[in-house]
């Protein structure tokens, strides 16, 4: 960090990037270890999983190139890794931090942490001041969860018997949920598998670092290039069932691109959300009677231009995973088909090996838009109406 102004300097810097200080000597390029393969493993710590009925155990997450290992800290590592939440905790506290910007402009300096987090963001150089003022204060480039930096899978895996490891080949989709806007609450990371669902928990914003570096890895392995995608059709107001079918958790946006599906609820406040979407729907229905048509005739044959899911065609899809509510992407190879069944309670299914995602939709909305995503990603995926 630049002595002058608190600024993360870059590797090889001779000069500071924010006030121009001179640096004493060039930033050496981080140390590397050899023993991991194919690349330095991002470790995130102050996470949770399911350890029983009524029970959480703490973990750690350690992602490496092509794996995630979960692991179960033995005893005396959970307890050093608890005291130093803890005085993360008050040092947010005290500051007004949030955990989020916390992680965020860490990932910028710390050889553990993925580096190019930050590349879309200008960070002022008083927030890096303080942050790298409460890191070096507690000491956190020696932060106990970091020595899974420098044990080889084996290592990691042999700490406790219920740690384990995900091979990236394995997952279908990660579906990332931040419940929380206070630094004190958890969010939730849900990993799908072909085999099962794993849900871990991370507190102080721990989440997002998780999140965008499993995003950055599958879109990687699945050769998904942001820079060249648009987007092909959007269906609106798809439910998700909730547990046991009770009413639904979740409404998405299911948006067709050209290199694949994404799932996103629309930002904003719900009342917000509600007002415009009934504002919207409220002009339809007159232009419908202008016409002299049903809603649903007219809806059948409209292009939705101007609808308040369009404005999901004015993002970048990183623009889209990074704002509030459950936003995730599921990758084409990913999915075997979809299917939309008409009916008294249409419904549009997500056909993936070993499980099946059935949302309900909107007679309304839904056939004109699949039929666009049917027309425009025939022989990438099969979507029958």
């Amino acid at each position: 960090f630049c002595t002058a102004c608190g600024a993360a300097l870059s590797t090889g810097a001779r000069f500071c990037e924010q006030c121009g200080q001179p640096v004493e000597g060039p930033i050496p390029a981080p140390s590397q270890p050899e023993d991991f393969i194919p690349e330095v493993p991002v470790v995130i710590p102050f996470g949770t999983m399911q350890g029983g009925i009524f029970s959480q155990k703490d973990m750690v997450l350690i992602i490496t190139g092509d794996a995630l290992i979960v692991v179960v800290p033995r005893g005396e590592v959970t307890g050093a890794i608890d005291k130093s939440k803890e005085k993360i905790s008050e040092a947010l506290e005290e500051s007004g931090i949030s955990g989020r910007d916390f992680w965020e402009v860490s990932a910028s300096s710390s050889p553990a942490l993925p580096h190019a987090y930050l590349a879309s963001r200008q960070v002022p150089a008083e927030l890096c001041s303080q942050i790298s003022s409460i890191r070096s204060r507690l000491g956190l480039e020696q932060a106990p969860w970091l020595r899974y930096a420098t044990m080889n899978p084996a290592e990691i895996l042999a700490e406790s018997p219920e740690s384990r490891r995900i091979s990236l080949e394995d997952i279908l989709y990660v579906r990332g949920e931040d419940l929380v806007e206070d630094r004190n609450g958890e969010d939730l990371l849900v990993v799908r598998t072909r085999d099962r669902e794993e849900r871990y928990r991370f507190s102080l914003g721990c989440y997002y670092l998780a999140r965008v570096m499993l995003t950055s890895l599958i879109e990687q392995r699945q050769q998904i290039d942001p820079s060249g995608e648009r987007i092909v059709s959007i269906i609106p107001s798809c439910f998700e069932p909730g547990p046991k079918d009770f009413d639904f958790q979740y409404v998405f946006n299911l948006i067709f691109t050209n290199r694949r599906l994404i799932l996103a609820v629309t930002p904003g406040g719900e009342d917000e959300v509600e007002r415009r979407f009934d504002a919207y729907m409220k002009s339809i229905g007159e232009k419908a009677r202008q016409k002299g048509v049903s809603l649903e005739a007219y809806g059948a044959a409209a292009d939705w231009q101007g609808a308040p899911w369009q404005e999901f065609r004015q993002k970048s899809s990183q623009e889209i995973f990074d704002s509030d509510g459950v936003n995730f992407f599921i990758p084409y190879s990913s999915l075997t088909a979809v299917t939309y069944k008409a009916g008294r309670r249409p419904t549009i299914s997500l056909s993936l090996p070993s499980l099946i995602l059935t949302l309900e939709a909107d007679p309304l909305f839904a056939p004109g838009p699949l039929r666009v995503a049917q027309r425009e990603l025939q022989g990438t995926l099969s979507i029958s109406l």
